[in-house]
């Protein structure tokens, strides 16, 4: 045992009683989290139930923080073992975290809040990952466009990436702000990484897109930004955040607290455009010179709940939302470091 080991675990002895390990199960229920039978117990992970993590991610921005944390060691500092999947989008991750193969999944606050009213996931917020500046989810479209403002965009094909998403929100509201019909616009659904290529071919007329992929449209495709989406009263709203199921949450709150700790300096980390540019090319695929220069987003350290009451709020106003919701019954605070 490490002299560092050692201290965080005398320190745990002192201040509180450590959990017995939880008995190994053969299998899990659809909402009962994963499997504990690889939690390990003993002085080597300062008590923590699980240790060694699935997390699902996105690519993009929203990954950054979480490969930050792999490459500095930020959860090894905190026992923590963890092995990323990547998902094409946070609802593409649900039936994996459902299931158990995951602990906790980066979504959509959207997606995320559309789930908790319809019932389908009993999760909460544990990270807040991402928030959007009003340059990092903009509508593109190709030069000489014709498109300058929201009632440009009628009868034209729009993507918005996922139906559902906040992306589409915020172009409902965006269109509606300007008494614009969203049902006139011709809503598609492109994937992040598709869209500066269904422009240039004509499939689209523009895209709700998100920075690393818009300045690589304007730089391979020569599209541009025609209109801006976060901005006014949606400016520097959350957008993603990492989620696990209520379950795992009671099962695993030292875990829990553990990765919560190590995404702290992961997210102060994801700030620095020259760390953020050590592992964003892999993830994307987008080289290191594209990725120089696009609009960073802004990365929180600790969850809000009235940042979060805010998506709540856009999507009762604008994403057809019925279910009121008290945002702050969806997360965990974050815990001191």
């Amino acid at each position: 045992m490490s002299n560092a080991t050692r201290r965080r675990f005398l320190r745990l002895a002192l201040g509180a009683t450590v959990a017995a390990p939880l008995a190994a199960s053969a299998g899990c229920s659809a909402l009962n989290g994963s499997s504990s039978s690889d939690s390990t117990s003993g002085t080597n992970n300062a008590g923590l139930e699980k240790t060694k993590l699935t997390v699902g991610i996105l690519t993009g921005q929203q990954g950054v923080s979480t490969k930050l944390a792999e490459k500095y060691g930020y959860f090894s500092q905190q026992g923590l073992e963890v092995t990323s999947k990547m998902f094409a989008s946070g609802p593409a991750a649900f039936p994996a975290l459902l299931n158990g193969e995951l602990d906790f999944a980066v979504t959509n606050y959207v997606s995320f809040f559309q789930a908790i009213a319809q019932k389908t996931l009993q999760a909460k917020v544990v990270v807040d990952v991402d928030q959007l500046g009003e340059n990092s989810l903009v509508v593109i479209a190709k030069p000489n466009s014709g498109i300058q403002e929201p009632k440009d965009l009628v009868g034209k094909k729009v993507s918005i990436h996922q139906a559902g998403s906040i992306a589409e929100v915020l172009l409902r509201a965006t269109l509606k702000d300007h008494d614009v019909d969203p049902n006139r616009v011709e809503l598609q659904t492109v994937k992040f990484p598709d869209i500066p290529a269904a422009l240039a071919s004509g499939q689209l007329d523009a895209g709700v897109e998100l920075e690393p992929y818009i300045t690589q449209a304007e730089r391979t495709q020569g599209a541009q930004p025609v209109l801006k989406i976060v901005t006014g009263s949606t400016a520097n709203i959350t957008s993603a955040g990492f989620v696990a199921l209520d379950s795992f949450i009671q099962k695993n709150p030292k875990t829990v607290a553990a990765f919560q700790k190590a995404m702290v300096p992961a997210q102060t980390a994801a700030a620095d455009r020259s760390k953020l540019l050590e592992v964003l090319p892999d993830l994307t695929g987008v080289d290191k010179d594209t990725a120089s220069l696009l609009n960073i987003d802004v990365f929180p350290t600790s969850v809000s709940a009235a940042q979060l009451q805010r998506v709540v709020t856009l999507m009762q106003n604008y994403g057809g939302l019925s279910a009121q919701l008290d945002a702050s019954q969806y997360m965990v605070a974050t815990p001191q470091v």
